[in-house]
């Protein structure tokens, strides 16, 4: 059986009232879209992202002799 006729197949064994809910779910996977060639910003350095935390070069500084 393909997935369309599974679908169909389980629909008709639903209730009413709860198959109008799966309808309206079916109507809004129609109207989200998928985030294709979004792109997401990336930080290339953690210097300045977080002020106030200590790194890792300024503990070092602070080991030295």
């Amino acid at each position: 059986m393909t997935t369309t006729a599974l679908l169909v197949k389980e629909l008709e064994s639903l209730p009413e009232a709860i198959a109008e809910e799966v309808l309206d779910f079916v109507l809004f996977l129609r109207t989200t879209k998928t985030a294709t060639g979004v792109k997401l910003p990336q930080a290339k350095s953690m210097f300045g992202v977080f002020p106030g935390i200590r790194t890792d070069i300024e503990r070092e500084e602070d080991n030295r002799v």
